[in-house]
């Protein structure tokens, strides 16, 4: 199970300053001028954005991580020192309260 985002660079010197640029709007809150930027270098600015298709897949990788992880694993917690009963699978940790 693997996911790979899209299209997805880190911020390098080629997008630096408009990312910069970016923030400064966003803090002033200038929203149209922030927008205005995006649309107008979007091709460029476009390898560096995580779009909602990247989010989905994150969310869609967690989701199955946590089916994986549930489903193999479980953990028991008793009362006292004694070891529970039942046939617990591989994985399954037991902590006991004192």
């Amino acid at each position: 199970m693997s996911y790979q985002l899209s299209n997805y660079k880190d911020v390098d010197a080629t997008a630096a300053p408009l990312v910069l640029q970016y923030y400064k709007y966003m803090d002033q809150e200038d929203f149209a001028a922030a927008s205005r930027l995006l649309e107008e270098n979007h091709e460029l600015l476009k390898p560096y954005i995580i779009d909602m298709n990247s989010i989905n897949k994150i969310e869609q990788g967690l989701y199955e991580l946590w089916q994986t992880a549930s489903s193999t694993q479980a953990v028991v917690i008793t009362e006292n020192e004694t070891e529970p009963e039942g046939n617990f699978g591989q994985g399954t940790e037991w902590f006991a309260e004192y």
